[in-house]
């Protein structure tokens, strides 16, 4: 309700992550779990202002600051329903990075749950590919090799692999050397 763009990309995320999830061999009750927490993964925009979210161009230190708040936010939020609680973690946890370098916590290589690699590859090629208040979407194959770049520093390597799997299924051309 706050921010169309925010729940079209939170439903494509939570597409492509259960598509992941079942290219490295998840079963359907943990595909839908896994639909749930990344469909989850950005409520917690609800404490991130409009004018921050859809602003056309560069968000400033303060803003980006504030942007950069949004997965504790989602943390905080989904941890205090309890239905949710145990997926706030793992949802909170998309902006992480394999060489410590993301954020809320900057977890590293295993301390970041397999659940929120999937995610936050799905996430990262959703927000390449869509159209944005600031840019058109970018190609696949220009997301895919941003991505490729990411490999094992910022992004799971066997999560990017099966997302290129899932897409070669539609017939995209991918030019990655997995």
């Amino acid at each position: 309700a706050k921010s169309p763009f925010t729940a079209g990309h939170s439903e494509r995320v939570a597409e492509f992550a259960v598509r992941i999830g079942r290219a490295l061999g998840f079963e359907e009750g943990r595909a839908r779990w896994l639909w749930r927490s990344a469909l989850m993964h950005d409520i917690g925009k609800l404490g991130v202002s409009n004018s921050i979210l859809d602003k056309p161009g560069k968000l400033d230190d303060e803003e980006w600051r504030q942007m950069r708040l949004h997965p504790t936010y989602t943390e905080q939020i989904l941890s205090r329903i309890n239905p949710f609680r145990e997926m706030a973690r793992i949802a909170a946890a998309h902006h992480e990075k394999l060489d410590g370098t993301g954020y809320p916590k900057a977890l590293a290589g295993e301390d970041i749950d397999l659940d929120s690699r999937i995610i936050t590859v799905a996430d990262i090629y959703d927000a390449l590919t869509a159209d944005r208040p600031y840019r058109a979407g970018l190609s696949v194959d220009e997301a895919l090799a941003i991505l490729d770049s990411l490999r094992g520093t910022g992004v799971d390597p066997a999560c990017l692999d099966a997302l290129v799997r899932t897409l070669a299924g539609e017939g995209h051309a991918l030019p990655l050397a997995a």
